[in-house]
């Protein structure tokens, strides 16, 4: 359910608010749910109040923006605001390239400005919901060696304004080979999993055979 309100962090080009709104959905189904019921699609009640929010946030920074004239260019139509059609219909162009919103998710992760090792870090970390643990011992290394390698990737976004976006059709082979190594570890993790008393998460596997058929 946190990959589908993920996806809206795409549209807002913002790894951090994503993530924000995110654990802002979550908060608010906590005490929803707990007062109301659980609804009847929990997925698409987390990513529509995800969505919100990160709505509500954009127009605050544009009314914000709008409120210091003298740090930012005019707008060329006053009073005329389409960044939310504009933001919308690149959504939708570039999202038909990849018919999956998971698989969608993954490529716009695995990013070239980072390493390869970070890219795929980073995605099984955030995307794919594997735990700083877990991903550590994929990659045979510490705990806390895997920790300061998903917070340095995290900090180069933030730094190069690295904009969340799903790539367009054409960088896709470029990203490529990180997107199947992911794919690979998701796999590896779920088939022999490392932590807990059963040796294979079979959710996790089949995720990982699904997003590798796609």
């Amino acid at each position: 359910m946190g990959l589908r309100a993920r996806r809206d962090g795409a549209r807002a080009g913002d790894l951090d608010l994503a993530e924000e709104c995110v654990q802002d959905a979550y908060l608010a189904a906590l005490d929803a749910w707990t007062r109301q019921g659980v609804p009847n699609s929990p997925g698409a009640w987390l990513t529509t109040t995800a969505r919100r929010r990160a709505l509500d946030v954009c127009r605050r920074r544009r009314t914000l923006r709008d409120k210091l004239p003298l740090l930012i260019e005019p707008d060329t139509h006053p009073g005329v605001d389409h960044a939310d059609d504009e933001a919308e219909a690149e959504f939708a162009e570039s999202a038909a390239a990849i018919p999956d919103d998971r698989l969608r998710l993954v490529f716009t992760c695995c990013h070239p400005a980072l390493g390869v090792e970070a890219q795929i870090a980073l995605t099984l970390r955030l995307v794919c919901g594997l735990t700083t643990r877990q991903i550590a011992q994929a990659f045979l290394v510490s705990e806390a060696t895997m920790a300061a390698r998903v917070t340095r990737a995290k900090k180069k976004i933030a730094a190069a304004r690295i904009p969340y976006r799903i790539p367009e059709p054409d960088e896709l082979p470029d990203r490529l080979s990180s997107v199947l190594a992911v794919i690979h570890l998701v796999y590896t993790t779920g088939h022999t999993d490392p932590t807990g008393t059963d040796l294979t998460q079979r959710e996790l596997s089949a995720r990982a055979v699904d997003l590798a058929r796609i």
